[in-house]
């Protein structure tokens, strides 16, 4: 049986809200994976490096199984998704 794997990146915008000091060693690897794929988004293009840097710092990498539900309609947005992989 093959597992699809949904990747996101959700932003937050505040670091305080989403990782515990646990989390700090895989930390450094999943700021470099968002701003990979930050990097790369047209619609970011016209930010500067610092930029997108500071908001790789309060972004979050996820990966849910497949049938995963990251939110539902008409609920109340306390984040935005850059969905990577999956579908909608």
């Amino acid at each position: 049986m093959v597992r699809k794997i949904i990747q996101v990146i959700t932003y937050h915008g505040n670091t305080d809200t989403w990782f515990q000091p646990k989390d700090l060693p895989k930390l450094g690897k999943d700021l470099h994976t968002i701003y990979c794929h930050l990097y790369h988004m047209d619609v970011l293009s016209h930010l500067r490096e610092h930029q997108l840097r500071s908001m790789c710092t309060s972004a979050r990498y996820e990966r849910h199984e497949a049938n995963h539900v990251l939110f539902y309609p008409d609920s109340i947005a306390t984040c935005w998704y850059i969905l990577l992989s999956g579908s909608v």
